[in-house]
């Protein structure tokens, strides 16, 4: 993976690569999404944004529960801000979404995003389909390494999928740039480029996931995860999220064996799965001190 001109020896990414760290089961697992389109650079942390002031409280129950995830967009290159913006929350389970238009500023023109929190807290089905939509991971002020690798990677993607396609703020595993989050269905892919992304995406798209850019799928468990990567690697011609998988206790400490189903090639497959825990680094340019990661070996059974 060459290392683009602005991205010193030192960023994380530049690091991470060189030292080949897996990539496998780092989808954070996560079941609905809320997006706001905001066009405007992004603080390090968005909840902190003033078109947020009144909503905080209300997003962050929903994020620290793990249940989902606040994510603010916006279309590729500088374009001019709006009013009227969009909005959707999706459903990575139910692959379902509700939309609309959201107004910052004056509080009484903001029931519309007060309607979008509302579905972003429920647990109920939401409404209609989701369309196909193709996130970049572009959020500078939170790491360097997210805007320059993954802007040229966005507005690659965006000459091939140009409605599908949006800049998005942190997506999580910086060091992993280019990620790209693709709803409604979940999926994350590290280490996309000018030279793979289109391919990558298309063949995803057309129902082949390529394991070697796939991160995960944030509906499954990272142990099932890591199983279906695995499975993916042997067999291929799948795509991530059809695959689901059972766990049960393994023959060791820190193992379980993963029984994977949805794969057209094989009825159930076993595999051995040994979580693993990093030494600590830096996993992040910005970060202040090490910190360990953790990862999993993987083994079809016979």
């Amino acid at each position: 993976m060459k290392r683009p001109a602005g991205l010193p020896p030192e960023a994380c990414s530049v690091r991470s690569a060189a030292i080949a760290e897996p990539m496998i089961a780092t989808a954070p697992p996560t079941a609905r999404w809320l997006l706001l389109e905001v066009p405007r650079a992004w603080p390090d942390k968005i909840l902190k944004s003033p078109e947020l002031s009144g909503w905080v409280s209300a997003l962050n129950s929903v994020v620290e529960s793990r249940s989902g995830r606040v994510l603010f967009i916006r279309r590729p290159g500088r374009v001019p801000e709006r009013i009227e913006r969009a909005y959707v929350v999706i459903d990575a389970a139910t692959r379902t979404e509700a939309s609309g238009t959201w107004h910052p500023g004056n509080v009484e023109l903001r029931a519309d995003l007060a309607e979008a929190v509302a579905h972003f807290e429920a647990t109920t089905p939401l409404p209609h389909p989701a369309q196909t939509r193709l996130l970049v991971c572009a959020h500078g002020q939170h790491d360097q390494c997210c805007a320059v690798r993954g802007r040229p990677v966005a507005a690659l993607l965006a000459d091939r999928w140009s409605q599908e396609v949006w800049e998005c703020s942190h997506l999580g595993g910086d060091r992993f740039g280019a990620n790209v989050l693709v709803l409604p269905d979940g999926t994350y892919f590290g280490r996309l480029d000018s030279e793979n992304a289109v391919d990558v995406l298309a063949n995803h798209l057309a129902g082949e996931t390529d394991p070697r850019f796939l991160r995960g799928v944030t509906t499954q468990d990272p142990r099932v995860q890591a199983a279906a990567t695995e499975l993916l690697s042997r067999l291929g011609r799948a795509t991530a999220y059809d695959l689901s998988g059972s766990v049960l206790p393994g023959p060791e400490a820190g193992s379980v064996i993963v029984t994977v189903r949805g794969h057209p090639a094989a009825a159930a497959v076993e595999v051995l799965v040994t979580r693993r825990v990093l030494p600590p680094a830096r996993r992040a340019c910005l970060a202040t001190e090490d910190k360990v990661a953790v990862t999993y070996d993987v083994r079809l059974l016979d």
